[in-house]
């Protein structure tokens, strides 16, 4: 069996996959990819996924891409405890957790991270590389956030809603956790594993929100996900930059 996982810090979706596949037990290829120096568009690494995104899982020759789609792959492919629930309806629910994390809680992390970082991060480069770089990206929608970010193009409504996006996770993780120490059925599934990748950062990156008066269940949470052997495996792969990973899906 061959299983290669191409990644980049344990943060965001690379840090969902890195979760699965350590709680599942699968032994595997690491092959980081160093989002700063902009790695995932080196044209060695399109050939692998012509997206230019991380992280990207390679079983038995098979490409798999997007990383709620690989966990879910990962958990039916191989071995190991189960990380969905077995009742149809609980599923649903923890599906609707790892769809909520796609559409709202990772991009409005991420848009605000975008805001924060990449205009420091094109005036540090040499005069040209940024635009060099940015001519590397495979999607145009993707080259189009960049250069946006990288101008401070996006206004104060759009930065608001984000704001916004992030409070309201935070009470709707607050709220499942109540008298529970996982997010769906009492069983640790994708759904924590999800919302984790993107919420482990929250208590440093956004400490208004995620502290012990404001959201203790979610704080207790964090050190139940933290505890895991499999969750801080992940947690312990590379880790050369605090640079908040945007190229992954």
């Amino acid at each position: 069996m061959s299983v290669d996982l191409y990644h980049g810090e344990p943060a965001s979706n690379s840090l969902k996959v890195l979760q699965a596949i350590h709680e599942k037990g699968v032994p595997f290829n690491s092959h980081y990819i160093n989002l700063t120096k902009f790695e995932q568009h080196d044209p060695q690494y399109l050939n692998i996924n012509p997206a230019g995104q991380v992280p990207t899982l390679v079983h038995n020759g098979r490409v798999l891409t997007e990383s709620t789609i690989i966990n879910e792959y990962i958990d039916d492919a191989f071995d190991g405890p189960a990380l969905k629930p077995s009742d149809l309806y609980d599923h649903h629910l923890m599906r609707v957790w790892t769809k909520y994390v796609d559409e709202v809680f990772r991009p409005s992390l991420s848009f605000l991270a975008w805001h924060a970082l990449i205009p420091g991060l094109a005036k540090s480069l040499p005069e040209g590389e940024f635009e060099q770089r940015l001519g590397r990206i495979p999607l145009k929608e993707k080259r189009d956030k960049w250069a946006l970010a990288a101008s401070g193009g996006f206004t104060e409504r759009e930065l608001e809603t984000w704001r916004h996006n992030l409070a309201e996770v935070t009470d709707r993780v607050e709220a499942a956790l109540t008298g529970h120490d996982w997010l769906v059925a009492d069983q640790f599934t994708l759904a924590d594993i999800a919302v984790f990748a993107m919420a482990n950062g929250m208590p440093r990156g956004h400490p208004h929100l995620w502290n012990e008066e404001r959201a203790p269940n979610a704080m207790a949470w964090l050190a139940r996900m933290r505890a895991r052997p499999g969750v801080a495996a992940a947690l312990a792969m590379p880790n050369h930059t605090n640079f908040v990973a945007q190229e992954e899906a």
